[in-house]
């Protein structure tokens, strides 16, 4: 199960829909067209990342292979998103699963993936951001509840034994990503499209327009996509073949 996104939070986007570059692909591999290539780009690279957010002071992001009692940790974390229904996102055809890795690292009290998503579908007011819409995009702290302590969640991925993590985000940190991301490299993907916002009645809804290959060097940004993409739909976007086949991001409608 994913999270419902805020009407707020999808019409930050799609009330600045805009076709300001080429529609322009590139040439070359879409997909990885061995599942096992991905398995290895998952579990192997360690190519670091700085994190993603804007904010105005250093915030401790929750690490795992950095912290002391972390297997009994993440286990507790996958044990109580099991029980909500929430998280523990499998791969097609991998062994495979994504884990939210998020605790406070000052009291130690740990935050589920429903926890994290039902803390930025409403983060604590903060006047560093001009406004709640640019919070939901750029503050991707989340805030300890029980003594208001600032920290930056990660995913872990585990074939069975832990072997890489990168940062949490949540969805629409994530489509923000992804966007500015491509904006870099000359491409106007997802809502920076008009073309790709489709309507059925009142609802609207996103064409994932994104090609996986075109984020390789960005293991953050493809982790989080599969994580929120319903699990039949993962294994288009990991061989490149979404687009041609007409994918939702997310497979979701919004009013």
């Amino acid at each position: 199960m994913t999270e419902t996104f805020l009407d707020d939070g999808i019409d930050a986007f799609l009330t600045g829909v805009e076709a300001d570059l080429p529609d322009f692909k590139p040439i070359g591999a879409k997909g990885f067209g061995d599942i096992k290539a991905f398995e290895r780009y998952l579990t192997e690279r360690k190519t670091p990342e700085g994190p993603y957010g804007i904010f105005g002071k250093d915030v401790s992001m929750c690490r795992f292979f950095a912290s002391g009692n972390n297997e009994s940790l993440l286990e507790d974390i996958r044990r109580k998103n099991e029980a909500e229904g929430y998280g523990n996102v499998k791969i097609p055809n991998t062994n495979i699963t994504l884990i939210n890795y998020s605790f406070c690292p000052q009291c130690k009290t740990i935050f589920s993936y429903k926890a994290l998503v039902d803390y930025y579908s409403n983060p604590k007011p903060d006047p560093q951001y001009k406004n709640k819409m640019y919070q939901y995009r750029q503050d991707t702290r989340v805030c300890c509840n029980n003594c208001d302590t600032y920290f930056l969640p990660a995913l872990v991925i585990s074939d069975g034994t832990p072997r890489n993590e990168v940062q949490f985000l949540c969805r629409v940190q994530t489509i923000d990503g992804v966007e500015k991301y491509l904006h870099q490299k000359a491409m106007s993907v997802l809502t920076k499209n008009k073309n790709n916002v489709i309507h059925k009645g009142k609802l609207r809804a996103i064409k994932n327009d994104v090609f996986i290959k075109d984020l390789e060097e960005k293991p953050t940004l493809i982790t989080n996509i599969i994580q929120y993409t319903p699990f039949k739909y993962i294994t288009n976007f990991v061989d490149g073949t979404n687009v041609e086949k007409g994918d939702l991001l997310f497979d979701e409608w919004w009013k």
